[in-house]
Protein backbone atom coordinates (compact mmCIF):
# COMPACT_ATOMS: atom_id res chain seq x y z
CA UNK A 1 0.00 0.00 0.00
CA UNK A 2 1.41 3.39 -1.02
CA UNK A 3 0.61 6.39 1.10
CA UNK A 4 2.57 9.09 -0.69
CA UNK A 5 0.80 11.47 -3.04
CA UNK A 6 3.14 10.93 -5.98
CA UNK A 7 3.40 8.35 -8.74
CA UNK A 8 5.59 5.38 -7.84
CA UNK A 9 7.65 3.57 -10.45
CA UNK A 10 7.31 -0.11 -11.26
CA UNK A 11 10.08 -1.10 -8.87
CA UNK A 12 12.35 -4.08 -9.43
CA UNK A 13 12.74 -6.40 -6.47
CA UNK A 14 16.47 -5.73 -6.14
CA UNK A 15 17.55 -2.47 -4.55
CA UNK A 16 20.56 -1.21 -6.50
CA UNK A 17 23.39 0.41 -4.56
CA UNK A 18 25.98 2.12 -6.73
CA UNK A 19 29.28 3.19 -5.17
CA UNK A 20 30.80 5.84 -7.40
CA UNK A 21 32.99 8.90 -7.67
CA UNK A 22 35.13 10.07 -10.58
CA UNK A 23 37.85 10.94 -8.08
CA UNK A 24 40.28 8.07 -7.53
CA UNK A 25 41.51 7.01 -4.11
CA UNK A 26 38.27 7.80 -2.29
CA UNK A 27 37.69 4.24 -1.05
CA UNK A 28 34.94 3.05 -3.40
CA UNK A 29 35.95 -0.60 -3.39
CA UNK A 30 36.43 -0.66 0.40
CA UNK A 31 32.88 0.64 0.87
CA UNK A 32 31.51 -1.75 -1.77
CA UNK A 33 33.16 -4.68 0.03
CA UNK A 34 31.86 -3.76 3.47
CA UNK A 35 28.34 -2.85 2.34
CA UNK A 36 28.08 -6.17 0.47
CA UNK A 37 29.37 -8.28 3.36
CA UNK A 38 27.22 -6.43 5.89
CA UNK A 39 24.09 -7.15 3.84
CA UNK A 40 25.09 -10.80 3.41
CA UNK A 41 25.58 -11.17 7.15
CA UNK A 42 22.14 -9.64 7.69
CA UNK A 43 20.74 -12.55 5.69
CA UNK A 44 19.90 -10.74 2.46
CA UNK A 45 20.36 -12.21 -1.01
CA UNK A 46 23.10 -10.03 -2.51
CA UNK A 47 24.61 -9.77 -5.98
CA UNK A 48 27.69 -7.70 -6.79
CA UNK A 49 28.93 -6.23 -10.06
CA UNK A 50 32.50 -5.03 -10.58
CA UNK A 51 32.57 -2.43 -13.36
CA UNK A 52 36.21 -1.51 -12.80
CA UNK A 53 37.48 -3.67 -15.63
CA UNK A 54 41.10 -2.68 -14.96
CA UNK A 55 41.59 -2.80 -11.20
CA UNK A 56 39.08 -5.57 -10.39
CA UNK A 57 39.45 -4.86 -6.66
CA UNK A 58 35.97 -6.09 -5.72
CA UNK A 59 36.48 -9.22 -7.82
CA UNK A 60 39.86 -9.94 -6.24
CA UNK A 61 38.38 -9.54 -2.75
CA UNK A 62 35.70 -12.16 -3.32
CA UNK A 63 38.23 -14.48 -4.99
CA UNK A 64 40.34 -14.16 -1.84
CA UNK A 65 37.28 -14.72 0.34
CA UNK A 66 36.32 -17.88 -1.51
CA UNK A 67 39.89 -19.20 -1.29
CA UNK A 68 40.01 -18.48 2.45
CA UNK A 69 36.77 -20.33 3.03
CA UNK A 70 38.01 -23.36 1.13
CA UNK A 71 41.42 -23.44 2.80
CA UNK A 72 40.03 -23.11 6.33
CA UNK A 73 36.78 -25.00 5.73
CA UNK A 74 35.00 -21.88 6.96
CA UNK A 75 31.48 -20.99 5.94
CA UNK A 76 31.97 -17.48 4.54
CA UNK A 77 29.09 -15.57 2.99
CA UNK A 78 29.42 -14.99 -0.77
CA UNK A 79 27.32 -12.92 -3.19
CA UNK A 80 26.51 -13.83 -6.75
CA UNK A 81 29.29 -11.92 -8.45
CA UNK A 82 29.61 -10.52 -11.97
CA UNK A 83 32.69 -8.98 -13.55
CA UNK A 84 32.05 -7.82 -17.15
CA UNK A 85 35.03 -8.32 -19.41
CA UNK A 86 36.71 -5.25 -20.87
CA UNK A 87 36.19 -4.82 -24.62
CA UNK A 88 39.53 -5.20 -26.35
CA UNK A 89 38.70 -4.74 -30.04
CA UNK A 90 39.87 -1.84 -32.18
CA UNK A 91 36.30 -0.53 -32.36
CA UNK A 92 35.20 1.64 -29.43
CA UNK A 93 31.58 1.17 -30.48
CA UNK A 94 31.89 -2.62 -30.48
CA UNK A 95 33.60 -2.52 -27.08
CA UNK A 96 30.81 -0.42 -25.61
CA UNK A 97 28.16 -2.70 -27.10
CA UNK A 98 29.85 -5.80 -25.65
CA UNK A 99 30.24 -4.27 -22.18
CA UNK A 100 26.68 -2.94 -22.24
CA UNK A 101 25.34 -6.38 -23.16
CA UNK A 102 27.24 -8.00 -20.29
CA UNK A 103 25.92 -5.41 -17.85
CA UNK A 104 22.35 -5.84 -19.10
CA UNK A 105 22.67 -9.62 -18.76
CA UNK A 106 23.96 -9.32 -15.20
CA UNK A 107 21.15 -6.99 -14.12
CA UNK A 108 18.55 -9.16 -15.84
CA UNK A 109 19.83 -12.22 -13.99
CA UNK A 110 19.48 -10.71 -10.52
CA UNK A 111 16.93 -7.90 -10.50
CA UNK A 112 14.02 -10.13 -9.46
CA UNK A 113 15.73 -12.92 -7.49
CA UNK A 114 18.05 -10.88 -5.27
CA UNK A 115 17.29 -8.23 -2.68
CA UNK A 116 20.34 -6.03 -3.17
CA UNK A 117 22.77 -5.41 -6.01
CA UNK A 118 26.00 -3.57 -5.12
CA UNK A 119 27.87 -2.05 -8.07
CA UNK A 120 31.48 -0.90 -7.75
CA UNK A 121 32.51 1.60 -10.43
CA UNK A 122 35.83 2.84 -11.83
CA UNK A 123 37.22 6.32 -11.23
CA UNK A 124 36.37 7.53 -14.72
CA UNK A 125 33.48 8.86 -16.75
CA UNK A 126 32.46 6.02 -19.06
CA UNK A 127 29.32 4.66 -20.64
CA UNK A 128 29.19 1.86 -18.06
CA UNK A 129 29.59 4.29 -15.18
CA UNK A 130 26.73 6.44 -16.48
CA UNK A 131 24.59 3.34 -17.01
CA UNK A 132 25.22 2.31 -13.41
CA UNK A 133 24.13 5.75 -12.17
CA UNK A 134 20.90 5.48 -14.13
CA UNK A 135 20.10 2.20 -12.34
CA UNK A 136 20.93 3.40 -8.82
CA UNK A 137 18.34 3.52 -6.08
CA UNK A 138 20.97 4.47 -3.52
CA UNK A 139 24.08 6.25 -4.81
CA UNK A 140 27.00 6.19 -2.38
CA UNK A 141 29.76 8.69 -3.18
CA UNK A 142 32.79 8.37 -0.91
CA UNK A 143 35.09 11.36 -0.69
CA UNK A 144 38.15 12.24 1.33
CA UNK A 145 38.01 15.18 3.73
CA UNK A 146 39.56 17.46 1.15
CA UNK A 147 38.54 20.50 -0.87
CA UNK A 148 40.21 18.73 -3.80
CA UNK A 149 37.59 15.98 -3.63
CA UNK A 150 34.81 18.52 -3.11
CA UNK A 151 35.90 20.34 -6.25
CA UNK A 152 34.52 17.45 -8.31
CA UNK A 153 31.07 18.16 -6.94
CA UNK A 154 31.09 21.96 -7.04
CA UNK A 155 33.88 24.37 -7.82
CA UNK A 156 35.61 25.54 -4.68
CA UNK A 157 35.55 29.32 -4.35
CA UNK A 158 38.68 31.13 -3.06
CA UNK A 159 36.36 32.32 -0.31
CA UNK A 160 35.51 28.84 0.96
CA UNK A 161 32.31 30.09 2.56
CA UNK A 162 30.91 30.32 -0.97
CA UNK A 163 30.94 27.80 -3.79
CA UNK A 164 31.18 28.07 -7.54
CA UNK A 165 29.11 26.26 -10.15
CA UNK A 166 28.27 22.57 -10.11
CA UNK A 167 31.32 20.61 -11.27
CA UNK A 168 31.64 17.62 -13.59
CA UNK A 169 30.66 14.79 -11.24
CA UNK A 170 27.91 16.77 -9.55
CA UNK A 171 26.47 17.56 -12.97
CA UNK A 172 26.68 13.88 -13.96
CA UNK A 173 24.60 12.85 -10.95
CA UNK A 174 22.03 15.61 -11.41
CA UNK A 175 21.58 14.59 -15.05
CA UNK A 176 21.24 10.91 -14.05
CA UNK A 177 18.53 11.91 -11.58
CA UNK A 178 16.69 13.92 -14.23
CA UNK A 179 16.84 11.09 -16.74
CA UNK A 180 15.76 8.54 -14.16
CA UNK A 181 12.74 10.59 -13.23
CA UNK A 182 11.75 10.93 -16.89
CA UNK A 183 12.18 7.24 -17.68
CA UNK A 184 10.46 5.50 -14.76
CA UNK A 185 9.65 8.08 -12.07
CA UNK A 186 12.48 6.59 -10.02
CA UNK A 187 14.43 8.28 -7.24
CA UNK A 188 18.16 8.27 -6.61
CA UNK A 189 18.95 8.74 -2.92
CA UNK A 190 22.41 10.32 -3.09
CA UNK A 191 24.61 9.93 -0.02
CA UNK A 192 27.99 11.68 0.22
CA UNK A 193 30.22 9.66 2.53
CA UNK A 194 33.08 11.39 4.33
CA UNK A 195 35.59 8.58 4.03
CA UNK A 196 39.09 7.97 5.36
CA UNK A 197 38.47 10.60 7.99
CA UNK A 198 41.42 11.26 10.30
CA UNK A 199 41.00 10.33 13.95
CA UNK A 200 41.91 13.85 15.06
CA UNK A 201 39.48 16.60 14.10
CA UNK A 202 41.38 19.36 12.30
CA UNK A 203 40.31 22.86 11.39
CA UNK A 204 40.29 21.79 7.72
CA UNK A 205 37.93 18.90 8.54
CA UNK A 206 35.57 21.27 10.33
CA UNK A 207 35.55 23.59 7.31
CA UNK A 208 34.88 20.64 5.01
CA UNK A 209 31.97 19.55 7.19
CA UNK A 210 30.41 23.01 7.12
CA UNK A 211 30.93 23.38 3.37
CA UNK A 212 29.37 19.97 2.69
CA UNK A 213 26.35 20.88 4.77
CA UNK A 214 25.71 23.90 2.55
CA UNK A 215 26.49 22.02 -0.65
CA UNK A 216 24.24 19.07 0.20
CA UNK A 217 21.20 21.29 0.40
CA UNK A 218 21.78 22.60 -3.10
CA UNK A 219 22.59 19.21 -4.63
CA UNK A 220 19.78 17.49 -2.70
CA UNK A 221 21.96 14.81 -1.17
CA UNK A 222 22.69 13.51 2.32
CA UNK A 223 25.92 13.38 4.33
CA UNK A 224 27.15 10.28 6.12
CA UNK A 225 30.27 9.37 8.07
CA UNK A 226 32.22 6.57 6.43
CA UNK A 227 35.27 4.62 7.50
CA UNK A 228 38.40 5.91 9.17
CA UNK A 229 41.73 5.18 7.55
CA UNK A 230 42.48 1.96 9.43
CA UNK A 231 45.18 -0.61 8.77
CA UNK A 232 42.70 -3.42 9.34
CA UNK A 233 40.85 -2.65 6.13
CA UNK A 234 44.04 -3.18 4.14
CA UNK A 235 45.54 -6.13 6.00
CA UNK A 236 42.38 -8.24 5.78
CA UNK A 237 42.00 -7.82 2.01
CA UNK A 238 44.36 -10.72 1.06
CA UNK A 239 42.26 -13.01 3.26
CA UNK A 240 38.98 -11.86 1.78
CA UNK A 241 37.80 -10.85 5.23
CA UNK A 242 36.31 -7.72 6.76
CA UNK A 243 36.03 -6.30 10.24
CA UNK A 244 32.56 -7.86 10.36
CA UNK A 245 33.91 -11.40 10.09
CA UNK A 246 34.87 -13.64 13.00
CA UNK A 247 38.50 -12.59 12.93
CA UNK A 248 39.53 -15.07 15.57
CA UNK A 249 39.23 -17.75 12.88
CA UNK A 250 42.10 -16.00 11.07
CA UNK A 251 44.33 -16.03 14.16
CA UNK A 252 43.48 -12.42 14.95
CA UNK A 253 42.88 -10.97 18.37
CA UNK A 254 40.21 -8.30 18.32
CA UNK A 255 41.54 -4.88 19.20
CA UNK A 256 39.67 -1.71 20.08
CA UNK A 257 40.45 -0.42 16.57
CA UNK A 258 38.87 -3.50 15.00
CA UNK A 259 35.80 -3.19 17.17
CA UNK A 260 35.56 0.47 16.20
CA UNK A 261 35.82 -0.55 12.54
CA UNK A 262 32.81 -2.80 13.00
CA UNK A 263 30.88 0.04 14.59
CA UNK A 264 31.74 2.33 11.66
CA UNK A 265 30.41 -0.15 9.11
CA UNK A 266 27.26 -0.73 11.16
CA UNK A 267 26.75 3.01 11.53
CA UNK A 268 27.15 3.60 7.80
CA UNK A 269 24.57 0.94 6.96
CA UNK A 270 22.13 2.53 9.39
CA UNK A 271 22.65 5.96 7.81
CA UNK A 272 22.04 4.61 4.31
CA UNK A 273 18.50 3.67 5.40
CA UNK A 274 18.13 0.79 2.96
CA UNK A 275 14.90 -1.22 2.66
CA UNK A 276 14.63 -3.56 5.63
CA UNK A 277 13.15 -7.03 5.72
CA UNK A 278 9.48 -7.07 6.71
CA UNK A 279 7.85 -9.76 8.82
CA UNK A 280 6.09 -10.93 5.68
CA UNK A 281 9.48 -11.46 4.05
CA UNK A 282 8.42 -9.52 0.94
CA UNK A 283 11.34 -7.36 -0.12
CA UNK A 284 9.36 -5.65 -2.87
CA UNK A 285 6.92 -4.35 -0.27
CA UNK A 286 9.89 -3.00 1.72
CA UNK A 287 11.13 -1.33 -1.47
CA UNK A 288 7.82 0.49 -1.88
CA UNK A 289 7.95 1.69 1.72
CA UNK A 290 11.50 2.90 1.11
CA UNK A 291 10.42 4.72 -2.06
CA UNK A 292 7.54 6.53 -0.36
CA UNK A 293 9.69 7.62 2.60
CA UNK A 294 12.55 8.77 0.38
CA UNK A 295 10.31 10.63 -2.07
CA UNK A 296 8.59 12.45 0.78
CA UNK A 297 11.94 13.30 2.37
CA UNK A 298 13.30 15.04 -0.72
CA UNK A 299 9.98 16.63 -1.63
CA UNK A 300 9.74 18.36 1.74
CA UNK A 301 13.27 19.82 1.65
CA UNK A 302 13.99 22.79 -0.58
CA UNK A 303 17.53 23.95 -1.31
CA UNK A 304 19.42 24.63 1.86
CA UNK A 305 17.89 21.90 4.04
CA UNK A 306 19.89 20.23 6.79
CA UNK A 307 21.13 17.17 4.89
CA UNK A 308 22.70 15.45 7.87
CA UNK A 309 19.37 13.85 8.75
CA UNK A 310 18.30 10.55 7.19
CA UNK A 311 14.94 9.55 5.74
CA UNK A 312 13.25 6.83 7.71
CA UNK A 313 10.47 4.51 6.77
Amino acid sequence: MHTADHDAPDLRTAHVIVVANEKGGSGKSTLSIHISVALLKAGFRVATIDLDTRQRTLTRFFENRLAFGRSTLSDVEMPRHFAPERGETSSARDNEASEFAQMAEAIGAVEHDYEFVVIDTPASDSHLMRLAHSLADTLVTPMNDSFIDMDGLARVNPDRRQRGGVAHYGALVLEARRQRRMVDQGIIDWVLVRNRVASLQTNNAKQIQLALGRLAGELQCRIADGLHDRVIFRELFPLGLTALDALETAAHTLTSSQLSARDEVTGLLATLRLPTRLESGEHLAARHIWFDATASYYKDRPAGFDATCSPSA
